[in-house]
């Protein structure tokens, strides 16, 4: 009887592989039978049925009917944070996962960014679908929002549209209506229908520039001044240069050299030094500022520089990675004054050829401050201060920049803009920044540097821990996607190789050079690429067509370019990572890591306040009209970049007066249902600014209809165009 309960409870086993193995079939027991795996000749028909009604009376499985039976999914519990999109639509990220989950009905009061355990009750397919079952934390972040106030009740309205409720807050005489805040989300309350939040910090009037520019750090946890413990540590460096400082370097304080910088640079982290050898060659010497040799590792500074990772350069200020004694000061290669550097050291030959590289630290006067401009003006009228060298300079970078683009380099580049602010701050003008011949020059020798850097170490053997720049190749979905929406334009990307691709990519950068599509086509290939890194595991660089490449260039503005440095000397030295740092592989990751999040959460908060001056500089052109080209296209509305100031609104579908228009994804079109006018992307509109919000940072624009418009806003239509 024993042996008979042991082989029935393997049946059970058994049985249950088969309907684990044909997930959501019917079976019956014939069938089931015939399916086990090994099945013993002993085991009858009539031990299968047994087996099968034990399972469905443990809930294992369940009855169809008589003799068929079907194992329900199985849900089982995932952890993930709450996603809202701008429908209302709330969703469940799960990290590792590619697809979201669509968050059906939950008791469970749920706001964005809340950490939660789910079921997950659909786990294949386009929707994806968990039940939230337990509220594990609020969002620890901090939000800004607007004060307000509703009978005796205060409440901040998020700036996020991501939250669709007001917060409640406790009264204080501090609180005024307007005011903008930093606040924590507290949760819900049980007498309250709206979650609670405790105000962190009152940041100023809404709509005031300063504070809408702290606003703007706040939102993305950017923090703006330095603890003074950090401050008076940076301050207390010693800057002086001593005779043993000397002494360890190779001295360039009586070679040419000089910095070439934007107009507005405060802070200058490369120079060039040039010299003519007695044998014909030339040298040419990167010179970058030696922040490693101030900032030690883990002491306050450099422990505060690992958190920043990077500095962030909104349209009105530079939030700095060093406090300013460093970033301004010791470490700033200003002309005129000794300071300590590290460089990479080129004998090039007449031919620019490179004929050996070296990497030592250095001392160098700089005799030169340039802005590109002013540098740009003595190469465009060939006379200057120093137009010889700088001639040269430009020659040797232009082979640099040819031998580059031989070897696939990319050349699709992002729009920079340039702002003009009057005393309060008010845009008087914006512009894109223009990239001329110094520009260029500057760059291609960065490029090398820090090219160099990465072959030297990555070659040594055996292989050391180092920190690399990294860019992957594109990902092949995209790049079909890129195919099929350059192909809507006319022209052609072969994608069947790597060599193929690059090369029929540089050849479409020129083919729609000068295009009214030029700008749409480029911001498509940039998206299609993927994002760049750090890393210590790939040296490559795609979009740069690299073997190797790495950042040593910009240790004031990059915490990245100081793990190099120490490295670097520390590896020429013969010393190892734990001996430089103090750290192990898993810390180098961890370090690389915070740096690729930060460089993101720094790009993201400068994006946000270009789009605010966006929005406050189209506010004075509200009613005006304007030539635009068609960026984007959604099911709700097209973006239009207006081709003056190279921003971008957004046209409303149903604001399109004279007929119902409908996006159509296949033939990626706009089309009128009666009338078949259609929109594409790249086409050339004319516009009307309709609206400019600054809070929300956005433009909203309405075309052009046979010269008039209808200004729904006001009710009226406008015929003046």
């Amino acid at each position: 009887m024993k042996n008979k309960k042991n082989t029935l409870s393997q049946l059970e086993i058994d049985v249950l592989a088969v309907f684990d193995t044909y997930k959501g079939r019917i079976l019956n027991h014939k069938q089931v039978l015939s399916r086990l795996e090994n099945p013993d000749l002993n085991i009858s028909i009539d031990q299968v049925l047994k087996a099968l009604e034990n399972l469905s009376e443990r809930g294992e499985i369940v009855r169809r009917e008589t003799f068929k039976f079907y194992m329900p999914a199985r849900t089982h519990e995932i952890e993930g944070v709450i996603d809202v999109s701008k429908n209302g639509r709330v969703f469940l990220i799960v990290e590792g996962e590619a697809d979201d989950y669509v968050v059906e009905n939950s008791n469970i009061k749920l706001l964005p960014f809340d950490r939660v355990i789910a079921k997950a009750v659909k786990t294949s397919g386009k929707n994806k679908k968990a039940e939230v079952v337990k509220l594990i934390s609020h969002s620890e972040k901090l939000y800004v929002g607007v004060l307000n106030k509703r009978n005796s009740y205060w409440f901040v309205e998020p700036d996020s549209n991501k939250f669709r409720v007001p917060f409640d807050v406790r009264f204080s005489h501090h609180l005024k209506v307007g005011l903008k805040v930093v606040f924590k989300i507290k949760g819900f309350g049980k007498e309250s229908k709206f979650p609670q939040a405790d105000i962190i910090e009152i940041l100023g009037k809404q709509g005031d520039h300063l504070t809408e520019m702290h606003s703007i750090l706040a939102e993305f946890g950017l923090p703006e001044a330095f603890e003074e413990e950090v401050v008076n540590a940076a301050d207390k460096i010693d800057s002086r240069i001593t005779d043993q400082d000397v002494s360890e370097r190779e001295d360039y304080r009586n070679v040419l050299t000089f910095t070439i910088d934007p107009e507005t640079a405060k802070d200058f982290d490369d120079a060039i030094s040039y010299q003519i050898l007695e044998n014909g060659q030339f040298e040419v010497g990167v010179h970058i500022a030696d922040v490693s040799h101030y900032v030690k590792p883990n002491d306050k500074v450099d422990t505060e520089a690992f958190k920043r990772a990077t500095s962030v350069y909104l349209v009105d200020r530079v939030v700095p990675m060093l406090p300013f004694n460093l970033s301004d000061n010791i470490c700033s290669l200003v002309p005129n004054e000794d300071r300590l550097t590290f460089a990479t050291i080129f004998t090039i030959s007449e031919k620019f050829e490179i004929l050996a590289t070296r990497f030592s630290k250095t001392i160098i006067h700089s005799d030169k401050r340039f802005s590109y401009e002013e540098a740009q003006d003595i190469l465009d009228k060939k006379e200057g201060v120093y137009f010889k060298e700088l001639n040269h300079l430009n020659q040797f970078a232009k082979h640099l920049n040819k031998l580059r683009f031989q070897s696939g380099s990319l050349s699709f580049e992002s729009t920079e803009y340039k702002f003009v602010l009057d005393e309060k701050f008010k845009p008087i003008s914006m512009m894109v920044k223009s990239r001329q011949d110094t520009n260029k020059l500057i760059e291609e020798l960065m490029l090398l540097a820090n090219k160099s850097v990465a072959k030297f170490i990555y070659t040594q053997k055996p292989r050391k821990p180092f920190v690399y720049r990294t860019h992957d190749e594109p990902n092949e979905t995209k790049l079909l996607e890129l195919k099929k929406f350059v192909g809507k334009f006319g022209y052609k990307l072969e994608i069947d190789n790597e060599k193929v691709i690059r090369e029929s990519m540089n050849q479409l950068s020129k083919d729609i050079e000068g295009k009214v599509e030029q700008d749409v086509i480029q911001n498509m290939c940039i998206r299609s690429m993927s994002k760049a890194a750090y890393t210590p595991n790939k040296p490559s660089h795609y979009g740069l067509a690299f073997e190797y490449y790495t950042h040593f260039t910009s240790p004031i503005r990059r915490y990245p370019d100081v793990i190099v440095h120490r490295l670097l000397f520390g590896y020429l030295n013969g010393q190892s990572m734990l001996d430089i740092t103090q750290w192990n592989t898993e810390q180098l990751d961890a370090a690389c890591k915070q740096s690729s999040k930060m460089e993101i959460t720094a790009a993201e908060a400068e994006r946000a306040s270009i789009k605010y001056k966006q929005a406050e500089w189209m506010e004075q052109h509200i009613g005006k009209q304007f030539e635009g080209v068609i960026t984007g296209l959604t099911d709700f509305g097209m973006f239009v970049e207006i081709k003056d100031f190279k921003c971008e609104g957004m046209v409303r579908l149903n604001n399109i007066i004279g007929d119902h228009y409908e996006y159509d994804n296949n033939l990626m079109i706009v089309i009128g249902r009666r009338h078949f006018r259609q929109f594409k992307m790249g086409d050339n509109v004319e516009v009307v600014v309709t609206d400019a919000s600054r809070k929300n940072r956005t433009i909203d624009l309405n075309i052009v209809m046979n010269k008039q418009f209808i200004n729904k806003k006001h009710g009226k239509s406008s015929h003046q165009f």
